[in-house]
């Protein structure tokens, strides 16, 4: 461990050299997001490091999980997102693997008192393109 101001540097390196995806998404498909495994090590790096510690993971999320634990959609387009009517009639196809990798999440952060903030937003939604 180091003072945050001996890291302040190194981290704003990390992330000034952040680029966009250089692997370009097929026409109909969606990007893979694979945040439910990204908020699972999350967590579980919250939990090893700073135990019984309060911590705060905040998510930026442009776009539906389509990839691995907590994906909510496929990866095709031609495959719609679930609906209120799908999850009231069950017929969800991943509903319930979903609650149970957000179940599993939240009760680790629960025990280890992690704050998880989930910002969802796309341009769509209000009306831009």
């Amino acid at each position: 461990m180091a003072p945050i101001s001996d890291c302040e540097a190194s981290i704003n390196e990390l992330i000034e050299q952040i680029q966009p995806d250089r692997w370009p998404v097929p026409q109909g498909h969606r990007p893979l997001r694979a945040t439910g495994s990204a908020l699972a090590v999350a967590v579980t790096l919250l939990e090893v490091c700073f135990p019984n510690t309060g911590a705060r993971i905040m998510t930026f999320i442009g776009g539906a999980c389509t990839h691995g634990p907590g994906a909510v959609v496929g990866e095709e387009h031609k495959n719609p997102i679930r609906s209120w009517h799908t999850i009231k009639e069950d017929s969800a196809s991943y509903m319930k693997k979903v609650s149970e990798i957000v179940r599993s999440v939240f009760s680790v952060s629960v025990r280890t008192v992690v704050k998880l903030e989930a910002n969802h937003a796309r341009l769509s939604t209000f009306g831009i393109f």
